[in-house]
């Protein structure tokens, strides 16, 4: 069931997958922070603060409500806190604005189902392009569906999220990358990344959807239209004809998670909802598919998260770190897990290193600040939520969850 807790906290949505849109998109809204924000189809997630701020009233004085506890079958397993030092893992520093130069390229972490669709000299590792956009920087340089990109600016590439914070941190446009074509040949290419542009990525898929439904048109359509029920029927016919396509089971619980909380805003939705019986499949089949897929486990971590569920929730995020530990989204999934345990001086090394990983996050800065808050260091609360708002800018709903933050009194949930 989905849970809206006791105590008045936002209600709980699914986590989208971590995905990078570096198209140019004038469908998709961006906030002055300058980074990709769209339903299920872009990097920063689909406000997994909200699951924070929910989790918050788990790692703080309010405790699991008795609807979570009946729905684990357990009492809290809330745990002593180790102890340590109060100095250590401080505040970070407000980041730097993003770079907002675009590439061009829809490109996500390379894993062993996208070969039922495209050829890969990889077979896993590195980031996968899965489209080129017309014009682009990356058509420009030769960029093609199946090139494997693997190594960035002196930095090897091992998932997206690494790609991603290199373009978003660096001060040139000017990048070097090498790339591993379908054919195992490796080229080196220098690109100069463009200026956002209007550009719809929504009406370019729709376009290439009516000239012929591929496989993986579908599937980028279904990840970024903001009609959830379409999206829905598009990938639910794509597994039709490719029941074996692991990331589609993965993203047809999303899609169908996102659509139960919209359909149940505010409320609850009982356990036995048709939506969430089929999206508790499809994901299991997902990672049944693929058991070895970090993506897969983070997916099946953020929809545990969202459930109420953080105890499993902990355990792929932890299989997940295994597989990836450069994943600032595992790490932060898995610090997410324990907070909402009672655990913070666990949570806290996790939750510090996302930030590090990958500064531009927003709610990797929220779940930090809850983390502090919980283990008593207000100063250290205080500083993380200044460093949010540099990624704020001037989007009221984050700055009002910031406000939040602000006035809460330590020890209590907000």
């Amino acid at each position: 069931m989905i849970c809206a807790n006791s105590c008045g906290a936002p209600k709980m949505v699914a986590h989208p997958k971590a995905y990078f849109n570096t198209a140019y998109d004038s469908d998709v809204p961006r906030p002055a922070a300058g980074f990709w924000t769209h339903n299920g189809g872009v990097r920063t997630p689909i406000r997994l603060a909200v699951i924070c701020l929910a989790m918050a009233l788990v790692a703080t004085a309010c405790g699991p409500p008795e609807a979570l506890r009946r729905l684990l079958g357990r009492e809290s397993t809330e745990q002593a806190d180790s102890g340590i030092s109060p100095d250590a893992y401080p505040a970070p520093s407000p980041p730097g604005l993003p770079s907002d130069n675009r590439i061009g390229a829809l490109v996500l972490t390379n894993e062993s189902s996208w070969g039922l669709f495209l050829p890969r000299g990889v077979e896993t590792g590195g980031s996968l392009v899965l489209e080129v956009l017309p014009e682009s920087p990356a058509q420009q340089i030769g960029l093609t569906p199946g090139d494997v990109i693997t190594w960035l600016d002196g930095s090897e590439i091992n998932n997206h999220e690494q790609l991603l914070t290199i373009f978003r941190e660096s001060s040139t446009p000017q990048h070097t990358l090498r790339v591993t074509r379908a054919d195992e040949s490796t080229d080196q290419l220098q690109v100069d990344l463009a200026q956002s542009s209007e550009f719809s990525l929504l009406a370019h898929l729709e376009a290439k959807l009516a000239a012929g439904p591929d496989p993986i048109t579908r599937y980028l359509l279904a990840e970024n239209l903001p009609d959830r029920n379409r999206g829905i029927e598009l990938i639910r016919a794509l597994l039709i004809e490719q029941p074996q396509f692991a990331e589609g089971h993965a993203l047809l619980a999303r899609l169908l998670i996102d659509r139960l909380n919209q359909l149940t805003a505010g409320g609850t939705a009982g356990d036995t909802s048709p939506d969430l019986l089929d999206a508790t499949t499809a994901i299991d089949t997902a990672v049944e598919l693929d058991p070895s897929s970090p993506s897969l486990l983070r997916a099946r971590s953020q929809i545990l998260l969202a459930l109420g569920d953080p105890a499993k929730a902990e355990i792929d995020a932890r299989n997940a770190l295994e597989l990836d530990e450069l994943s600032a989204e595992s790490n932060f999934l898995l610090g997410t897990s324990q907070l909402s345990l009672s655990r913070p001086a666990d949570a806290i090394p996790k939750l510090h290193k996302a930030v590090a990983l990958d500064p531009f996050v927003f709610d990797y800065y929220v779940n930090l600040a809850l983390c502090y808050r919980a283990l008593d260091r207000e100063a250290d609360t205080q500083d993380t939520i200044l460093a949010a708002r540099a990624l704020a800018g001037n989007d009221p709903t984050l700055n009002q969850q910031l406000d939040e933050l602000v006035i809460s009194p330590p020890g209590e949930p907000i």
